[in-house]
């Protein structure tokens, strides 16, 4: 009995060093990548390209702005009402909470108008890339107007 005592001791032992000395699994993609996917959405978005937009995101999708949660349809829609002349994105962050999903917050200035009304200014902006089998899809965004 004390054999085998010893015996799982030190294999308890062994198994924690292990297990501590293992890294955390690093991100399947980097930030340059979710980046890029984001200004990917922007793009078709400004060119309004449905196709190019929808192969971007999750079909349960939701969008979280000032003036209610949209879907991918939605934003769609919404597409062809807005006019989106320029756009730069700045002080990017991309965080990897684990290897399959991605979070980005940015700042957005952009000129534009919007079912007629004027959309230009300062949003900051947050979405989140989840990885889909081979590819990252984004599954939420939100913006808020800077004030």
């Amino acid at each position: 009995m004390g054999r085998h005592l010893s015996f799982l001791c030190v294999a308890l032992i062994i198994a924690t060093r292990m297990c501590l000395a293992q890294e955390s699994p690093s991100p399947v993609a980097d930030a340059g990548t979710i980046t890029d996917l984001e200004d990917a959405a922007w793009q078709a978005y400004k060119n309004k390209q449905p196709r190019s937009f929808r192969k971007l995101f999750y079909k349960t999708y939701y969008g979280v702005y000032a003036n209610g949660i949209k879907t991918l349809d939605m934003e769609v829609a919404d597409m062809e009402k807005t006019d989106i002349d320029s756009y730069s994105l700045a002080d990017i962050n991309v965080e990897f909470p684990n290897p399959s999903i991605a979070v980005i917050t940015y700042k957005a200035t952009q000129q534009g108008t919007s079912d007629g009304k004027d959309v230009s200014g300062t949003y900051y902006n947050e979405s989140v890339w989840v990885k889909k089998g081979a590819k990252w899809l984004n599954t939420f965004h939100t913006e808020i107007k800077s004030k």
